[in-house]
């Protein structure tokens, strides 16, 4: 191997090794000084990203295992739909329980952004590569240091994505604050200071960022499209005022507000042929208990009138605990309220099927992956060269 690896012309071996697997590119590493140069380099992974991009899709599967007593992950197949791999957290939340709430931020270019929360603040954030066991414990946010004196501060949500202008990694944080006196939980918006913070992978840093005044729908998670985070939120929920998608430019640094169609409450954001979903329960009759979801498409973001609906889901499927996301052909994931059991709903059949991951219904989250030998420790400068 030593022999092949310095006989070969440098072009020729990065051809062949833009065609292998992460996990045999990390063996490989070892091979010789030149090989490991090469495959670590950032022109390298870029490439190695680039090359595979469409045939190296997975669905990862977070959620609490009551069998391990902990948190797990779950590697799809995207075209089987099979599990390939379960593993625990990264170190910094492995074996640690029920005893707080880890979540996913998003997952991006092979890395994922996990969020632990207790008592409405964040304790610790973590960007992790699953495939290389890269992890990275994210400096805490600077926005509480911020707060008037005897404020109290509460984590409202998070967000995760990638800055194609300067191939960096960000984070994007959104904190309210508000004076002891109030109980957080109300909903006027005047007796809150919202504010939202972005931290850069590459500087390991926050900044502050300009916004509008709002609150996130806690609950559910960001989407993510193409440098486009996007989530639910509010003004006043109570009196069903202002209800929007709120989107954020990871580039740019800027938002942009999308408002709801008409007498539509959103339960869910989803993502769906590189668009935002919202999954909206409705009423069916107004005399029992009934109600059915509709499934909206969002065509452009920022234009209230590209909003259009796709299909129903009907009533006969009330044991469905929430949506995860979409697969194939509109069909979607769900998590069974039943048995925390992931099943596969198709809209055009109107039929359901279980598949053989199970976890806790309360904790699931499912996003889209795949594995790359991006690192976790940044780094946004590219050689303009031909070879690595």
């Amino acid at each position: 191997m030593m022999m092949m690896a310095n006989e070969l012309p440098e072009d020729l071996v990065t051809l062949i090794l833009l065609w292998l697997p992460v996990v045999s590119l990390l063996r490989f590493k070892c091979v010789c000084k030149s090989w490991y140069a090469l495959i670590t380099h950032q022109n390298f992974v870029r490439k190695h990203l680039l090359h595979n991009k469409n045939s190296n899709t997975h669905l990862l599967l977070h959620t609490f295992n009551k069998a391990m007593d902990d948190y797990v992950v779950y590697m799809i197949s995207y075209e089987e739909l099979q599990i390939s791999l379960t593993q625990p957290l990264p170190p910094p939340f492995f074996g640690n329980g029920d005893t707080f709430c880890i979540s996913v931020v998003g997952s991006c270019n092979g890395l994922v952004c996990l969020h632990e929360k207790r008592l409405h603040n964040t304790v610790k954030v973590v960007v992790w590569n699953p495939t290389t066991k890269e992890t990275k414990v994210v400096p805490k946010s600077n926005l509480p240091l911020f707060a008037p004196a005897e404020y109290c501060t509460h984590i409202q949500s998070m967000g995760f994505g990638f800055d194609a202008k300067t191939n960096d990694y960000k984070i994007i944080n959104f904190v309210s604050m508000y004076e002891p006196i109030w109980d957080y939980f109300s909903e006027d918006i005047n007796e809150k200071i919202c504010q939202k913070e972005v931290y850069s992978l590459s500087t390991d840093s926050w900044k502050k960022v300009d916004g509008p005044q709002c609150f996130i729908f806690e609950e559910v998670p960001m989407t993510y499209i193409t440098g486009m985070g996007s989530w639910l939120a509010y003004v006043d929920y109570v009196s069903q005022r202002d209800l929007f998608v709120l989107s954020f430019d990871i580039s740019d640094e800027v938002f942009l507000k999308t408002p709801l169609p008409d007498n539509v409450i959103g339960q869910d954001l989803l993502v769906l042929n590189e668009s935002n979903a919202v999954v909206a329960p409705r009423t069916v009759d107004e005399e029992w208990p009934e109600v059915c979801y509709d499934i909206w498409l969002l065509l452009k973001v920022g234009v209230k009138d590209s909003w259009t609906r796709l299909f129903t889901i009907e009533q006969s499927f009330a044991k469905i605990h929430r949506p995860l996301g979409f697969w194939k052909n509109d069909t979607m994931l769900f998590s069974n309220v039943d048995e925390g059991q992931l099943v596969l709903y198709d809209p055009s059949t109107k039929q359901m099927t279980n598949l053989q991951s199970h976890g806790d219904c309360e904790s699931m989250q499912l996003v889209t992956y795949m594995e790359t030998l991006v690192s976790v420790e940044g780094g946004n400068e590219f050689e303009d060269q031909d070879n690595c």
